[in-house]
């Protein structure tokens, strides 16, 4: 992987992180793939992308209402990313 592919999937998760953070609702899985969708994303990446950012602790994942939170360590990950 390159430089710039990097960062590009840091800044793809820095803006899912803070579009979880942005409300105590969270953010809907539906409309997290639809903005990636509009930028050429398969559901694939999509999941693949979620998965790797739950599994990191950045977000949590609420299945039953299908909404996506951000953590305290994504958060402070996010703020450093592009930093």
């Amino acid at each position: 992987m390159t430089n710039q592919q990097i960062k590009a999937l840091q800044s793809i998760g820095k803006g899912i992180i803070e579009s979880c953070n942005i409300d105590s609702i969270g953010a809907p899985s539906g409309a997290i793939y639809a903005a990636l969708m509009g930028h050429g994303a398969s559901l694939n990446q999509f999941q693949s992308i979620m998965d790797t950012l739950v599994r990191s602790g950045f977000l949590t994942h609420d299945t039953e209402c299908h909404t996506y939170h951000a953590t305290d360590s994504g958060i402070a990950w996010a703020n450093k990313v592009g930093a």
